[in-house]
C-alpha cells in the first residue's frame, strides 16, 4: 500500500482536538462547561507540543531519508493547524464565552486599563500581598541567554529607564504555577468581577516604577521537547534503585528540552519578535502569535462566582443491579460475571472490592499493576494496609507513564515502605494492562478473582473517562493472568494464551486472524461482521487487514476517538468500512473488539489501542467476554455508539464529518447509554 491509503496520525490527532473545541458550539453546553471544553483543548495542544511537534523537529532535524514519510511537511501543515486552532480557541473565548458570562453577572477584566476605580485598590492590595514576593525580573542582556522553564508564562516588558537604558528588555514570571491564574474582585451592582493574574502584575509593576516609561507588557510562553529519552540508557540489568535514580533526572532535564513552541502576544511589535527569536534561539515555525492571555488550559481554575447553574446537570452514578455498596463482593463475582461502566456507575464499587480483599481474612494474596495512580490513590492505600496486615502483595507500577512519573514513584516508594513487593518499568516495553487479581482459601481450596479493566485504577480519571471493567471468577481468565503476573513479576515466559490477548505473547496475530476468519465468513456466504471501538488506529498491519476485509464485502464499523490513520470510504478499497467519532461530557476511553463469528458474536474488551506501540512495545492485556448478559450489554453498547446522534461524527476519508444518511432521533451516545443502563436498573 502506497502513503496515500493513510491518514497522517499528528494530523488525524488535530482533527480530533478540533472536535473537542467545536463542543463550545453546541448551544446545551451552560458557559461553564465551554470554558472547560475550552481548558481541555488548550491543554491538549500542550501535551502535542511537547510531544509530537518535538518529535516531528528532531526527526527532520536528524535528516533522514527521503523515502520515508515527508515529515517536513507533516510539521510545517501540524504547526499550521496548532496555529489555527489556538487563534479559534481565542476566538471563542470572545465572541462566545465572555458575552455569555456578562450575560450572567460575570466579568473578566481583559486589559488593566478596563478595571474600574472601585477594583484599584484592591488590585494593588493584592500584588503587594500576594503576588509581588513570587516575582522574578531578569535584564535581557546580550549575549547571555535567559532560559524559559516549560509551560511556564513569563512578560517581555520593553521599557525606558533613562540614564542610557531607553532599549532595556526585562523578562518578568506570571508565577501562576505557585499563584491562583484569576483572582475574583468584591461584587458590585454590576455582577462579579474577576481578574487574569496577568493583569495584577501589569498594574502592580506600572505602579511601582512610575519613573519608568513602559512601552509594551507582552505574554510568551515555551513548550518544550518533554520525552525523556531513557529506552536506550535501561537496561535489565540494571537495580529497580538505579533505574529510579535515572528516571528522576530525565525529569529534572525535561525542563530543559529543545523548544517545540513559542507563542506570544500578537500586538507584539516585530522587532521584539525578532530579538525573541535571536535571544531565545527559536526558529522562525516554532513561533506563533496567539493572544494577549496564554494557557488556555489554566481555565480549569476559572473561578465559578454562579455554581452549579452555569453547569449542565451532572448526572446521578447509578447503582449496579447486582452488587450493593456492601455485601459480599465475592459469593456475587462467583455466581457470574459482573460488569461496570464508569463513570456511568460509580467507580466505588472497584474500591469496595480492594477494601474487601484487604479485610477477608482468607484472602491470601493481591497483585495488581498500576499505569496512572490517583494522586491520592484509595486503591493503593488498600494495598498498603494489605501488606500491613500480613497478606501477600505485589504491585507492578510502570514508571514510565509520561507526565505521571513523579507521582507513580511517589507511590511506588510508599508501597515499597509499606512492604509491598514492588516490580516496574520492563526495559524496552510499557506495561499498559490494567489488571488485578486476588487469591482467597474458600472450604481449603484456592479460589481466584480478576478484575479486567479497560482504563487505570485511578479514581480520578474514574469520574472523567467512559471506561469498562469486568469482575469475575472465571477460572481460565484468572489462571492466565496470574501468568501475565508472574511474567511482570519474574520474567517468567508464560504458556500459550488461549483466552486472553496479551501484548508481547500473539494479541496481533490473534487480532489479524480474528479479523481473517471474518473475511472467509464473507467469501463463503455466512454472516460477518466486524465492530471496533478504540482511542487510536494506527498500526498499518491492522489498516491493511481491515481494508482486505473491506474489499471482500466484510462490515467493518470503527468508533475512533482520536487518531485514526485508516481512510474509511474510499471505493475498492475500503468503501465497507464505516468510521464515527464520539465526543460529550466524558472522555471516551472503552476499548472493545467485536467479531460477527456466524452470528455468535465474539466480543474482546481492554487496554489495548490498535497502535504499533500497544501490539509490539507494550504488554496488554485484552480479555473475551463470554458471560451472556454482559456480553449483551456490550454489544448494546456498541449499536448505540455506531447510531445516528447529533454529537456523534460520521467521517469521510478526510477525516470530515458527514452528514447522516438517515434522520438523526438520538442526541448524545453518552446520555443514550446513561438511560439505557438507568432502565436496566429499574427492570432489576
Amino acid at each position: 500500500m502506497n502513503n496515500s491509503h493513510y491518514t497522517d496520525r499528528d494530523l488525524s490527532w488535530l482533527s480530533f482536538n478540533r472536535r473537542v473545541l467545536e463542543e463550545t458550539y453546541f448551544n446545551d453546553l451552560k458557559v461553564f462547561d465551554k470554558i472547560k471544553f475550552l481548558a481541555i483543548h488548550g491543554s491538549n495542544l500542550d501535551e502535542f507540543a511537547r510531544v509530537r511537534l518535538a518529535s516531528l523537529e528532531e526527526i527532520v532535524k536528524s535528516g533522514l531519508d527521503s523515502t520515508q514519510l515527508d515529515y517536513a511537511r507533516t510539521l510545517t501543515l501540524a504547526r499550521q493547524e496548532v496555529y489555527q486552532q489556538s487563534i479559534e480557541s481565542r476566538k471563542i473565548m470572545e465572541e462566545k464565552v465572555m458575552p455569555e458570562l456578562e450575560a450572567n453577572g460575570i466579568h473578566l477584566y481583559t486589559g488593566q486599563e478596563d478595571v474600574n476605580d472601585v477594583h484599584r485598590d484592591e488590585v494593588m492590595h493584592i500584588f503587594l500581598s500576594k503576588v509581588l514576593s513570587y516575582l522574578q525580573p531578569v535584564i535581557a542582556l546580550p549575549k547571555k541567554e535567559h532560559f524559559l522553564e516549560d509551560r511556564m508564562l513569563y512578560f517581555l516588558i520593553h521599557v525606558n529607564a533613562g540614564h542610557r537604558l531607553e532599549d532595556l528588555k526585562i523578562i518578568l514570571n506570571i508565577p501562576s504555577n505557585n499563584l491562583p491564574r484569576f483572582y475574583s474582585l468584591s461584587p458590585t451592582e454590576q455582577g462579579s468581577f474577576i481578574i487574569y493574574l496577568d493583569d495584577i502584575i501589569r498594574i502592580g509593576v506600572q505602579a511601582l516604577f512610575k519613573h519608568f516609561t513602559f512601552m509594551g507588557f507582552y505574554s510568551i510562553k515555551i513548550n518544550r521537547d518533554a520525552d525523556l529519552h531513557l529506552e536506550a540508557e535501561q537496561s535489565e540489568q540494571e537495580g529497580q534503585e538505579v533505574f529510579v535514580d535515572l528516571l528522576e533526572r530525565g525529569l529534572d532535564m525535561r525542563k530543559k528540552g529543545a523548544p517545540s513552541r513559542f507563542q506570544y502576544d500578537v500586538d507584539m511589535p516585530i522587532q521584539l519578535v525578532d530579538f525573541c527569536r535571536e535571544y531565545f534561539r527559536l526558529e522562525e515555525g516554532e513561533m506563533l502569535p496567539v493572544s494577549r492571555y496564554l494557557s488556555t488550559s489554566d481555565f480549569f481554575r476559572f473561578p465559578n462566582p454562579k455554581g452549579s447553574s452555569l453547569n449542565q446537570a451532572t448526572w446521578p452514578a447509578l447503582r449496579h443491579p447486582s452488587l450493593s455498596l456492601f455485601g459480599n463482593y465475592f459469593e456475587a463475582i462467583a455466581a457470574k460475571d459482573i460488569i461496570l461502566h464508569f463513570p456511568y456507575q460509580t467507580y466505588d464499587y472497584v474500591l469496595v472490592f480492594f477494601n474487601l480483599a484487604v479485610l477477608d481474612r482468607d484472602v491470601t494474596e493481591i497483585m495488581a499493576t498500576f499505569y496512572r495512580v490517583a494522586q491520592d490513590s484509595h486503591i493503593v492505600n488498600a494495598l498498603i494496609s494489605a501488606a500491613r496486615n500480613g497478606k501477600k502483595v505485589k504491585a507492578f507500577v510502570e514508571l514510565k507513564a509520561r507526565f505521571d512519573e513523579a507521582n507513580n514513584i511517589y507511590w511506588a516508594k510508599q508501597m515499597a515502605d509499606a512492604g509491598v513487593e514492588i516490580t516496574y518499568s520492563i526495559p524496552g516495553i510499557k506495561v499498559h494492562a490494567k489488571a488485578a487479581l486476588i487469591k482467597k482459601r474458600e472450604h481449603g481450596v484456592e479460589k481466584k478473582y480478576a478484575f479486567f479493566g479497560t482504563g487505570n485504577f485511578n479514581e480520578k480519571t474514574a469520574g472523567i473517562y467512559s471506561d469498562m471493567g469486568l469482575l469475575t471468577s472465571d477460572s481460565g481468565l484468572c489462571d492466565e493472568l496470574e501468568s501475565v503476573f508472574l511474567y511482570l513479576y519474574k520474567r517468567l515466559q508464560p504458556p500459550s494464551f488461549q483466552h486472553l490477548l496479551v501484548s508481547q505473547f500473539g494479541s496481533l496475530e490473534k487480532i489479524l486472524w480474528l479479523i481473517d476468519r471474518e473475511i472467509t465468513a464473507k467469501k463463503e456466504g455466512r454472516p460477518s461482521g466486524i465492530a471496533i471501538k478504540v482511542n487510536n488506529l494506527e498500526d498499518k498491519e491492522v489498516i491493511n487487514k481491515l481494508y482486505e476485509a473491506s474489499q471482500a464485502g466484510v462490515e467493518v464499523k470503527l468508533c475512533v476517538r482520536s487518531i485514526c490513520c485508516l481512510k474509511p470510504g474510499v471505493m475498492g478499497l475500503s468503501e465497507h468500512i464505516e468510521l464515527v467519532r464520539v465526543v460529550g461530557r466524558y472522555l471516551e476511553h472503552a476499548r472493545v473488539f467485536m467479531f460477527m463469528n456466524d452470528g455468535q458474536h465474539e466480543v474482546y474488551m481492554g487496554s489495548a489501542d490498535l497502535m504499533s506501540r500497544n501490539l509490539r512495545h507494550r504488554v496488554e492485556v485484552v480479555f473475551p467476554v463470554r458471560d451472556p448478559e454482559v456480553k449483551k450489554q456490550v454489544i448494546d453498547f456498541m449499536e448505540i455508539q455506531f447510531q445516528p446522534s447529533t454529537k456523534t461524527q460520521w467521517l469521510d476519508s478526510d477525516l470530515k464529518p458527514k452528514k447522516w444518511e438517515t434522520d438523526v432521533k438520538q442526541y448524545c451516545a453518552q446520555e443514550a447509554f446513561y438511560k439505557y443502563l438507568k432502565a436496566q436498573d429499574r427492570e432489576a
